[in-house]
């Protein structure tokens, strides 16, 4: 990173550590803060917002997060100038409770119900009260208008298209609002399965002629050997250094229409991948690998790009979009706008509520994660993220005192049991409800439905 970006995480890490030392001093019950992100991420109502998001794409796959393949050479350099956020997670594992999540500002068994969005307030919608053209192209079927993801856009599109074709249609669409105030989502489904081998990705990727995933790795996969499940990493590795080069060329475009500087860019996924961390592929659990997402923002008031460690959930994204750009909040939101001061300790909650046969709830805070998994039969799972961030030593025997404050903790924030919840929000409804036959076949193509 450069070294104003170093700067900007030192200066954080200092802040913070000033307000621990404080609270350390001060023996009051009054819960310790963080200072929000305002002069990182100042207000101005002139300003366009576009969200770029990835599907599947894990935090610890970008280089902006270490990771040491070269797989996102424009993202990286993306990073350069934006504000990191390098303590980002989802509120649950799937895409549709995920972005319902992110654009609502509330938890999804708040607001998807019975595989619908229900009728509240969402961030398009308030961008579009406050005089924007709104709009949504998002290759991914889940997030279909029949479910009513499209509340608040004036255009909108899901599914149907390649990343290609896509990129195409956002860079017409672009030009089209070049001279209006604007804000647009543009979702990409790589690198979610299939991962498919790209020539352009062979660095990543080598060519191969033999083996179950020489060209391809399809939706639901298993692995037999270590070889093949390091083939579909490289796969997948590739996947991302393609989708890469499209949002290389359209922040390209953005430049070359004199948006650049006009327009706050905001990069995100909706959920990360895993590779047998915890004995899963795909995105089927709440542990680290799935749950921690990529989220870069790039404010064009602010040119050095800098780093956080503010804890972030994407149920924030819409309050602090909302407020960079001047907009009232909604009543009851679960998120909260970053530019203000965050408690040190947040209580970050998270659910798996779209596969009946792992439905899950989970809690985190103060650096102890809780899983309850309700299907197909209960079980709680216990970690310390600070003595084990990756998730391996599970505490729940050792320490069942500490595991049941937690579960009374997540009790309390989902008002009744939380495995109840999720039966209550689902509504006996099946992925298939209200989609046409050639909407079922595209989340056949992605795993979702047999």
């Amino acid at each position: 990173m450069t070294s104003a970006s170093g700067t900007g995480l030192r200066r954080w890490l200092l802040g913070a550590v000033a307000l621990f030392m404080a609270a350390g001093c001060d023996h009051s019950s009054e819960p310790v803060s963080l200072p929000g992100l305002a002069a990182q991420l100042p207000r101005n109502s002139d300003l366009n917002v576009l969200v770029v998001s990835f599907d599947a794409l894990r935090a610890d796959a970008l280089g902006l997060y270490g990771y040491a393949r070269p797989t996102s050479p424009n993202l990286d350099r993306f990073a350069r100038q934006a504000l990191v956020f390098d303590n980002a997670y989802t509120a649950a594992p799937v895409t549709p409770t995920s972005f319902a999540a992110a654009f609502t500002g509330q938890y999804p068994y708040r607001v998807f119900l019975g595989w619908q969005l229900m009728p509240v307030p969402t961030l398009a919608g308030l961008m579009q009260q406050s005089g924007r053209v709104t709009f949504g192209l998002l290759n991914n079927v889940q997030l279909a208008v029949e479910r009513k993801f499209d509340q608040g856009y004036q255009t909108y599109q899901a599914g149907g298209v390649s990343d290609r074709e896509l990129l195409t249609e956002a860079e017409k669409k672009l030009e089209e609002v070049r001279d209006r105030p604007f804000f647009g989502w543009v979702h990409f489904i790589s690198p979610h399965t299939p991962y498919t081998w790209r020539e352009m990705a062979s660095k990543l990727a080598p060519r191969e002629t033999e083996g179950r995933f020489a060209k391809q790795v399809p939706a639901n996969y298993e692995v037999q050997s270590d070889a093949e499940l390091a083939r579909a990493r490289q796969l997948y590795d590739g996947e991302i250094y393609f989708v890469d080069s499209l949002f290389g060329q359209l922040m390209k475009k953005l430049q070359n229409l004199g948006l650049a500087d006009k327009t706050i860019v905001v990069v995100t996924a909706d959920h990360g991948e895993e590779f047998l961390e915890h004995g899963h592929l795909g995105h089927k659990s709440l542990y680290r690998e799935v749950v921690r997402i990529p989220l870069l923002i790039r404010h064009p008031q602010v040119e050095a790009g800098s780093r956080t460690g503010l804890p972030y959930q994407n149920v924030d994204l819409l309050p602090t979009l909302a407020s960079i750009v001047g907009l009232s909040l909604p009543p009851d939101l679960d998120g909260r706008s970053l530019l203000e001061p965050v408690p040190a300790e947040r209580v970050r909650v998270m659910a798996g509520m779209t596969a009946p046969e792992r439905y899950q709830m989970g809690l985190e805070t103060g650096g102890r994660t809780l899983m309850q998994l309700c299907t197909p039969e209960f079980q709680e799972r216990l970690y310390d993220l600070a003595s084990d961030p990756d998730e391996q030593h599970d505490l729940v025997l050792d320490r069942p005192d500490l595991a049941g404050e937690l579960a009374d903790l997540l009790k309390r924030h989902t008002g009744i049991e939380p495995c109840q919840l999720i039966v209550n929000s689902v509504r006996g409804k099946v992925p298939e409800e209200l989609l046409s036959d050639e909407q079922v076949e595209q989340l056949k193509s992605l795993g979702y439905v047999q």
